[in-house]
């Protein structure tokens, strides 16, 4: 289990192409639960504290879900823009088995989340700097994952991870702008 974890982090390329020749749900949905778990279970157990332990629990298993229907929608989102663009090698199903395996990252970074909740307010900011950190470092694994599913090179696979990126923006937080900018100036 270490060497595999160890292999995807940091021999990525390789650690990938293994994965995509004995792709495997199971196992991608536990290093999921995993590191998300654990995660947002040390976040939520340190922030929320006064909270009684069923609405803490809770809370983490809501954020797993969310988290793994989200990023299964993400998948299929990415291998649709895939198969527009031309590149029909792909198996949807290994990329959704690798997509487990790109939020290792947090995993590895619940110890300073853990730290940063020790801190109290201070840590707010230590905790949004790990945050954007894994998820610069899952977007990596991600452009991997992409690069060794469909066979593309690095360059293609990050800019459509960008243009997936920029979609979903448009679609999700650009209509929110409008209409916050809109009550902002009409109230003014």
């Amino acid at each position: 289990m270490r060497r595999r974890i160890y292999d995807v982090l940091f021999q990525t390329k390789a650690g990938m192409t293994d994965l995509v020749k004995q792709p495997s749900l199971w196992r991608s949905g536990f290093y999921f639960t995993l590191s998300v778990g654990l995660f947002s279970g040390v976040v939520t157990n340190t922030w929320l504290v006064n909270l009684p332990l069923s609405v803490r629990l809770a809370t983490v298993l809501a954020t797993v879900i969310i988290a793994g229907v989200a990023l299964s929608l993400y998948g299929f989102l990415l291998h649709g823009i895939l198969e527009t663009l031309g590149a029909l090698a792909g198996d949807a199903r290994v990329l959704i088995c690798l997509l487990g395996y790109t939020v290792l990252p947090f995993l590895l970074l619940t110890p300073v989340a853990l730290l940063a909740g020790k801190l109290g307010l201070g840590g707010i900011v230590l905790l949004l700097c790990i945050w954007l950190l894994g998820l610069v470092w899952m977007l990596y694994l991600l452009v991997r994952s992409l690069e060794v599913t469909y066979i593309i090179d690095f360059k293609r696979s990050a800019s459509i991870i960008l243009f997936s990126l920029l979609l979903l923006y448009i679609v999700f937080v650009l209509p929110w702008q409008i209409i916050i900018n809109l009550l902002w100036q009409s109230w003014s």
